[in-house]
């Protein structure tokens, strides 16, 4: 009663965190609320996480496919497309913020999980180079704007092995952020979000969503070229990038 009350402040990661483990261990899905800073709120189902099923499948099936050589496994959460990824004989080194989600991946089985920030990774990270890195489930909103991802992608160039690129999912915003409807600029899919499960309340953080053309812009600023490779009824796609001088 008093946590519903008093809900108990963790990292932005966490509310989620704790409940794709609770799911892990019961086998019960389990309910994550989202609120957006403008009011709009959402339910995160933990079901998805731990199937590579659902609303994303095909782009998912897409996605392994394309993946090749070393791959880095952004934002890993259950460690579904790493296990994917291992089961294909490929070198996978899955990394997430979160040290729920890091023990999670590890009790799952995923032989190489690491917690670490992908916007604090460089070129001298100890992880090494990489063909692939992934970013699924539009991992890649963790950017939280435009002028951040452009310095992400510049970032992570100097982690790619030659002829290596990034697999990105993301889709426009579908709610006009604060309302306004006709902004059709890339800066409109910048919201601010947190998240609530049990007497968790995470701390708030910016998250970004990409319409295709948006993140080709993006994109070709930072130095990459883009190839959209799958789209899914309800807006989102998956897309290639590599740096234009290895296209």
């Amino acid at each position: 009663m008093f946590e519903r009350l008093w809900p108990r402040r963790v990292g932005p990661a966490e509310p989620l965190a704790a409940a794709l483990f609770d799911h892990h261990r019961t086998g019960r899905p389990r309910r994550v609320r989202a609120l957006r800073a403008d009011g709009v709120s959402f339910v995160i189902e933990t079901e998805e996480y731990f199937t590579l099923g659902g609303t994303l499948a095909e782009l998912d099936a897409i996605a392994l496919e394309r993946c090749r050589g070393r791959v880095l496994d952004v934002g890993a959460g259950t460690g579904r497309h790493a296990l994917a990824l291992q089961a294909r004989g490929l070198e996978v080194v899955a990394i997430d913020v979160s040290p729920i989600c890091v023990a999670l991946c590890a009790e799952r089985g995923v032989r190489d999980v690491r917690e670490a920030d992908v916007m604090k990774l460089d070129s001298d990270a100890a992880m090494g180079r990489f063909d692939t890195i992934f970013f699924g489930m539009q991992t890649i909103g963790v950017a939280g704007g435009v002028a951040p991802l452009g310095t992400l992608l510049r970032r992570l160039a100097n982690l790619l092995r030659p002829g290596g690129g990034l697999l990105v999912d993301s889709s426009a915003l579908r709610e006009a952020w604060n309302g306004e409807a006709d902004d059709t600029s890339p800066s409109r899919g910048e919201i601010v979000l947190s998240m609530r499960y049990r007497g968790w309340r995470g701390d708030p953080f910016p998250w970004l969503y990409l319409a295709e053309s948006d993140l080709a812009e993006v994109a070709a600023e930072a130095g990459f070229g883009m190839e959209t490779l799958g789209r899914v009824e309800g807006g989102e796609y998956l897309a290639l990038l590599r740096p234009a001088r290895g296209i």
